[in-house]
């Protein structure tokens, strides 16, 4: 397909995506703001694994630490500007991969993926047992009357579906773009051949430590942007935003999508949002389901569904070809 062609497809899909509100109900409403925050983590985590060759099975450290930020501005110190909350939640995200990524820098393959998961934990448990500060398993909350003004566009408040669309619309495509742009730069190239041979490209000259601890960093400038939308999303804040099962969640969309593509977190948050809340609805042995389809894309959809429609896309075109010939 032409450059022209898809430029042309990807910005009739924005178009769409920007007119949805007017005419889907506000439960399907809810449901995309959810699949594009999951799409901005996904991304996050794609620059890891998919692009870089790291594991991480704590990467909802990022997510919650951004999220928490956010959530003590609004519920401690409500004057603090909400564009202000949300910088500070995605700058805890980048600097939580910094300290992170500098303390596992040294570590490879499932040591790299484990000290990740210990870490999420560790700042799981720490929410859970820190009542005063994070109020524990209750969670914090009290944001959702809070008005916000935009110039020349009005005051909007945080219950507004329509207003959160939007706001998450924005900052996720300005985010996906941002990572998108991150991969085609040098630096972007350099940790691709470091994920092919990391010998190889120490040998050539290219400081891998540095590389590696830059995209740590920004990888966690991503997911914390995700974790301040999440807690405007879900007008509350709690320590399950921490924990493993929200990083498991990251690991299945982007498997089920295909990790190794960067349209794969986009596709497979859709689907996993999907599915998790219309399997949740029919019966309580949903988990179960989604195990399943888990399994089946390992063993039978190789490259998960983006993998499955480059396919199919092949076989559909020398189909035409032998048509034609």
């Amino acid at each position: 397909m032409k450059s022209s062609h898809k430029t042309i497809i990807l910005l009739s899909g924005l178009i769409l995506v920007s007119l949805l509100p007017l005419f889907l109900e506000k439960f399907h409403i809810y449901l995309l703001t959810e699949v594009m925050i999951y799409a901005v983590l996904g991304v996050s985590f794609y620059l890891l694994l998919g692009h870089t060759g790291f594991l991480s099975m704590g990467h909802a450290a990022y997510f919650g630490l951004g999220g928490y930020t956010t959530a003590f501005c609004l519920y401690y110190a409500p004057a603090i500007p909400l564009p202000v909350a949300m910088l500070l939640g995605a700058l805890t995200g980048l600097l939580s991969g910094l300290i992170i990524g500098a303390l596992l820098l040294r570590l490879t393959k499932i040591y790299y993926s484990f000290a990740t998961l210990a870490f999420s934990q560790m700042l799981w448990a720490s929410a859970w047992k820190w009542r005063s500060l994070t109020g524990g398993d209750d969670g914090l909350t009290g944001w959702s009357s809070r008005q916000v003004t935009l110039p020349f566009l009005g005051t909007f408040g945080l219950s507004d579906v329509n207003f959160i669309y939007y706001l998450v619309f924005f900052i996720a495509l300005t985010s996906i773009l941002l990572c998108w742009y991150f991969i085609k730069t040098p630096l972007g190239n350099t940790l691709a051949s470091i994920k092919s041979n990391t010998n190889r490209a120490g040998f050539l000259g290219i400081n891998t430590a540095m590389a590696k601890l830059m995209l740590f960093t920004f990888s966690g400038l991503i997911a914390g942007t995700a974790g301040s939308l999440f807690i405007l999303f879900k007008k509350m804040a709690s320590p399950n935003f921490l924990d493993m099962f929200t990083s498991f969640d990251v690991v299945v969309l982007s498997v089920v999508g295909g990790y190794s593509s960067f349209a794969g977190p986009l596709i497979g948050s859709f689907v996993h949002v999907y599915m998790v809340e219309y399997l949740s609805s029919f019966t309580e042995r949903w988990q179960l389901i989604m195990g399943l389809f888990f399994m089946m894309v390992i063993l039978f959809f190789s490259g998960g569904l983006v993998g499955l429609f480059r396919r199919l896309s092949k076989k559909l075109l020398s189909l035409k070809r032998t048509g034609a010939s």
